[in-house]
């Protein structure tokens, strides 16, 4: 059973709404297929803002976590242990974007 996530939020980007809607949608549903804590999650809910640049290749060059909620120091592990499988999963189709800030929310 494959969890989906949901709640893709792109700020900035050149490109349409539902085009954007989807391209983050494909970015965080092929991070979250390498990482293996989803399997642990289910019943727990949580959210991360996260400010991603990539390089031309479409690799992660930085993850910033902005925010996490809730404040906890397991949900910030959390957070951390998506972005090094979003690191790990890549590149990413980015077409064309240099940055992007998604928002991960996580409910099962």
């Amino acid at each position: 059973m494959i969890n989906r996530v949901l709640g893709i939020l792109v700020i900035g980007a050149a490109t349409t709404a539902s085009a954007g809607d989807s391209l983050n949608r494909h970015i965080l549903e092929r991070a979250a297929s390498c990482w293996p804590t989803q399997t642990a999650m289910r019943g727990i809910s949580f959210s991360a803002d996260v400010h991603v640049s990539f390089t031309s290749e479409g690799h992660v060059s930085v993850i910033e976590i902005v925010d996490v909620a809730p404040q906890t120091e397991t949900f910030k592990a959390l957070a951390k242990d998506f972005a090094n499988a979003l690191k790990q999963c890549g590149p990413y189709g980015t077409e064309g974007m240099s940055e992007m800030d998604l928002n991960l929310s996580w409910p099962l």
